[in-house]
């Protein structure tokens, strides 16, 4: 996207967040984005097409991200990439609560497990599985997918509503995650604690 493009983008995943649906109008997307109502028209042809691009834009983003965050530190055990990864996205809860509000309202789709079925955190766990690292049951890998998708989106949802800070949630979520993998308690809780490389989200 084009800083024009993300500038809209930015302002749209504010409101859909607070209203929890696509009922937005080009005048208040406008007012929001601190845009020409003019502008808008020329880029946005419906408010459920720009949401269908937002979402998917942002899930590009944070798994992208991630990745390449990680890759950036060579080969990582499977389940501290996993851990990373979690936390990563916790803490992005608190340092953007705009695209925390998001996720947390519209992460929980068909569209979103597909996207963990398919993409990073369910490559990494296979790779955990082929190295030993992870103990789960054949065929059950829609559940282990809706479990990390959950306890991720419940972890930044507790930091949203100030229940947790993101550390305190993060490394929770993390050492959860990796205990139902198979990990045992000690070394969960020791990877969960493991420092984050630097991140930048260009969300």
């Amino acid at each position: 996207m084009n800083a024009m493009q993300r500038r809209i983008a930015t302002a749209a995943m504010k409101l859909f967040a607070e209203r929890g649906s696509v009922d937005v109008t080009i005048s208040e997307l406008a007012a929001e984005a601190g845009i020409a109502r003019g502008t808008l028209y020329r880029n946005v042809e419906s408010m459920e097409g720009l949401f269908a691009q937002v979402r998917a834009q942002l899930a590009f983003e944070l798994h992208d991200t991630n990745v390449r965050a990680m890759d950036a530190h060579g080969d990582l055990d499977p389940p501290l990439r996993l851990a990373v990864g979690t936390r990563i996205l916790v803490r992005l809860a608190q340092e953007n609560p705009a695209i925390g509000r998001f996720i947390v309202r519209y992460g929980l789709t068909d569209e979103s497990l597909r996207e963990i079925m398919t993409g990073p955190p369910m490559q990494d766990v296979a790779a955990g599985v082929a190295a030993g690292r992870y103990v789960i049951t054949p065929g059950t890998e829609v559940s282990i997918a809706s479990m990390l998708l959950g306890t991720t989106i419940s972890a930044m949802w507790t930091v949203l509503e100030g229940h947790q800070g993101w550390r305190e949630a993060g490394t929770g979520a993390a050492e959860l995650l990796l205990c139902a993998l198979g990990v045992p308690r000690d070394e969960a809780r020791r990877i969960a604690a493991s420092p984050l490389p630097n991140v930048t989200f260009n969300f």
